[in-house]
């Protein structure tokens, strides 16, 4: 029981991350990068599961991912740094048409837009996910 309770602590996601999250959005959204979509997912189905910040933006249908990457990374490292820089292994740049944003939308099917939201144990497709939601559109909003 301990173990199981400490297990789960250590999953969970931390404020500090939380924050950091939402800084380097303000920095990235400030300098221009427009996103549709950004949150913290964890998926519960992976041999070892770890969060990862998706942001979800229509810069990478129209530049590509590399170019989306390299923007985020600017505002990542200009001075004052995020007080927890990400590396790009933690940071997931994806376009409208990504298939798991897709069903994603399909399972959370909110009338409103979503920010500032947990969300434990989601079932989307096969997988089962934890999330933190910054910003997330309604259902009926970009149905690329």
């Amino acid at each position: 029981m301990v173990e199981e309770v400490l297990v789960r602590e250590r999953e969970s996601l931390s404020t500090e991350h939380i924050a950091c999250g939402e800084e380097l959005l303000r920095r990235i959204e400030r300098a221009g990068l427009k996103f549709v979509a950004a949150y913290w997912i964890r998926d519960r189905t992976a041999e070892v599961p770890r969060w990862t910040l998706d942001i979800v933006t229509p810069e990478v249908d129209k530049k590509g991912t590399l170019r989306s990457y390299r923007r985020i990374n600017e505002h990542d490292l200009k001075p004052p740094r995020v007080s927890c820089a990400f590396g790009v292994s933690i940071i997931e740049v994806l376009g409208l048409d990504y298939s798991f944003f897709k069903q994603l939308k399909s399972a959370i099917r909110s009338k409103t837009s979503l920010s500032d939201v947990p969300v434990s144990q989601l079932v989307v497709g096969n997988t089962m996910v934890d999330l933190y939601i910054y910003q997330f559109p309604a259902s009926n909003s970009h149905n690329k």
